[in-house]
C-alpha cells in the first residue's frame, strides 16, 4: 500500500494517527536508540498498531543511513517516509530502491524550482511527496503544488531542530494548507494532549520521534499517544502505583496535594514534590488543590505539576490570577465547575450554570472538570456524573471537558458516547482502597479507551 492510502486508510479508525519517527540521534537531545536495535524497534511500534513509520537516513547529524532504511523495510509490512535532506533524483531513485514509499521534501532546504522538479519526479518514480513547511510563506508554494501530503515542522531544521518550537507552529498554520491535502503535524510533541491540540487545530496526524524513543515503555506509550479521549488516574500516594500507571500508559497522574478538607488520598508538599519526581516526561503530573492563592503557588513551587486542578471554593477572579501566574511556569489549569447553586453563588456571584460557564467560556482557563464530587461530600464512593448536566455543560462551554463520578471500565465506554467527552478523571473506580490501585482495573479501562 502507498503511504498517503495507509494514511488515508488509518483516519477511519477511532484513534488519532501517530507516525513514529525511528531515529538514531538528534543534535539537541544526543543518543536516541541507547544500544538498541532499529529494525526491532519498528517491529514493536507496528506490533501496536502503526500504519506507517518514517526513518531518519541523513547520516553526519542523524546518525541514520539507507541500509537501516533497507533492513527496515525488508522487515516490516508498512508503508515507510525516507526522512533526509534530498537534493538529487538518484537521491529518489535510491529511495524506492531501499522499499520507501514516501520521501520528505523540505521547502526550507529547496529552491522553488528544485522543489518543484523533485517533486515531479518523485510522483514519476512511484513515491508519495511529503511537502514539510515551517512558515506560513511555505504554503504559497504548497498550493501550487496542489501537494497531497503536507507536513508542518514545529521545529527550524536548518538549525537542526536545536529550537524550541512548540505545538503551537501547527495551530497557528493549519487553515492555510490545501483542503485536500493529509496534513501532519512534525517534532516537538512530547505528550498526548499536543496531539490532540494539532489534530483539533485541524492536522489529520502527528509525526513523533523523541518522545516515543525516549519511553520507557514503547508500546504503551504509542497507543496512548494515540487515544482520543485522555485519562487520569487521581489520588496516588506511592512510587509503586505511579509505576503502574506509567506502564500502563495513563495520561495524566494525580496528586492530592495539601486540600482543605479532610480526604484520605491528602499528600504533604513534601511527600508530593518527591513522588512527582517518579513521573517521566510524556506523561502529566496533576497537582489536586485548593485554598488561597498564596498557598497554592507555593505547593506548585514544590510540586512543579505540569497541571494545576482546582477543586475547592475558588471564585472566578482567583482562579483568573492562577492561570496568569501559572502560565509564567507552564502550568496548565483546570477549574471544576460547581455542581450546586450555592457553590455557583459562592465562586462566581451567580447561581444560573448558564452565567457560570459564560464567565469560564471569558476566562483563560483552558479546561474545566465535571465532577459530583464538592463540600462534605468529597470523598463519597456514591457519587455519579450527571450524565445530562455532563451533556449541557459540554454543549454549553468552549473549553475542553473532564467528566468524573462514578466512572469504572463498565459504564466508560456509555459514560463517553453520552457526553462527548474528550477526557475522563478516575479516582475510586481505579482502586481497592483509598490510595491502593487495582492494576487490573485500570488496565481495562485503557482497553476500554483504545477500542
Amino acid at each position: 500500500m502507498r503511504f498517503l492510502d495507509a494514511l488515508k486508510a488509518a483516519k477511519n479508525d477511532k484513534r488519532n494517527i501517530v507516525i513514529p519517527d525511528i531515529k538514531c540521534y538528534s543534535p539537541k537531545e544526543g543518543d536516541l536508540m541507547r544500544g538498541r536495535n532499529p529494525v526491532d524497534y519498528a517491529v514493536k511500534l507496528q506490533a501496536a498498531g502503526a500504519p506507517v513509520l518514517s526513518v531518519v537516513t541523513e547520516e553526519r547529524e542523524f546518525h541514520g543511513s539507507l541500509q537501516m532504511l533497507r533492513r527496515i523495510a525488508a522487515t516490516v509490512q508498512v508503508p515507510i517516509l525516507r526522512k533526509d535532506f534530498i537534493h538529487t533524483r538518484r537521491e529518489l531513485i535510491e529511495t524506492k530502491e531501499a522499499g520507501a514509499s514516501a520521501i520528505l521534501l523540505m521547502c526550507s532546504c529547496l529552491e522553488r524550482e528544485e522543489l518543484i522538479s523533485l517533486y515531479e519526479q518523485a510522483i514519476e518514480i512511484g513515491l508519495d511527496p511529503f511537502v514539510e513547511t515551517h512558515v506560513k510563506e511555505d504554503f504559497e508554494l504548497v498550493n501550487l503544488l496542489g501537494a497531497k501530503l503536507v507536513g508542518i515542522n514545529n521545529r527550524d531544521i536548518l538549525v537542526l531542530e536545536r529550537d524550541d518550537g512548540d505545538v503551537n507552529n501547527t495551530v497557528s498554520l493549519a487553515e492555510y494548507a490545501p483542503r485536500d491535502a493529509f496534513l501532519v503535524t512534525e517534532s516537538s510533541i512530547k505528550n498526548p494532549d499536543q496531539v490532540r491540540a494539532a489534530i483539533a487545530a485541524g492536522a489529520d496526524a502527528a509525526l513523533v520521534g523523541t518522545a516515543i524513543l525516549n519511553a520507557e515503555y514503547t508500546e504503551a506509550f504509542y497507543k496512548m499517544m494515540c487515544r482520543k479521549v485522555s485519562l487520569k488516574i487521581c489520588g496516588l500516594m506511592n512510587k509503586e502505583d505511579i509505576e503502574k500507571c506509567v506502564r500502563l500508559g495513563v495520561d495524566r497522574i494525580g496528586l492530592v496535594v495539601e486540600y482543605p478538607l479532610q480526604v484520605p488520598w491528602n499528600l504533604c508538599a513534601e511527600t508530593a514534590a518527591e513522588l512527582r519526581k517518579s513521573i517521566p516526561a510524556g506523561y502529566q503530573a496533576c497537582m489536586v488543590t485548593g485554598g488561597s492563592t498564596e498557598e497554592i503557588m507555593l505547593r506548585c513551587d514544590r510540586v512543579k505539576p505540569d497541571v494545576l486542578q482546582l477543586h475547592y471554593k475558588e471564585t472566578i477572579s482567583q482562579t483568573e490570577k492562577l492561570v496568569s501566574l501559572c502560565k509564567g511556569q507552564g502550568i496548565e489549569v483546570i477549574k471544576t465547575v460547581p455542581m450546586t447553586k450555592e457553590a455557583c453563588e459562592e465562586q462566581f456571584g451567580t447561581c444560573e450554570m448558564e452565567d457560570v460557564l459564560t464567565m469560564i467560556n471569558q476566562s483563560s482557563l483552558g479546561e474545566i472538570l465535571v465532577d459530583p464530587r464538592h463540600g462534605k461530600d468529597i470523598a463519597s464512593k456514591c457519587l455519579k456524573l450527571d450524565v445530562e448536566l455532563a451533556k449541557r455543560i459540554i454543549a454549553l462551554s468552549g473549553k475542553k471537558v473532564i467528566i468524573a463520578g462514578g466512572l469504572r471500565a463498565e459504564n466508560l465506554a456509555e459514560a463517553i458516547a453520552a457526553t462527548g467527552c474528550v477526557a475522563v478523571d478516575i479516582m475510586n473506580g481505579s482502586e481497592d482502597a483509598p490510595g491502593q490501585k487495582n492494576e487490573t482495573y485500570i488496565k481495562e479501562m485503557i482497553e476500554v479507551l483504545e477500542l
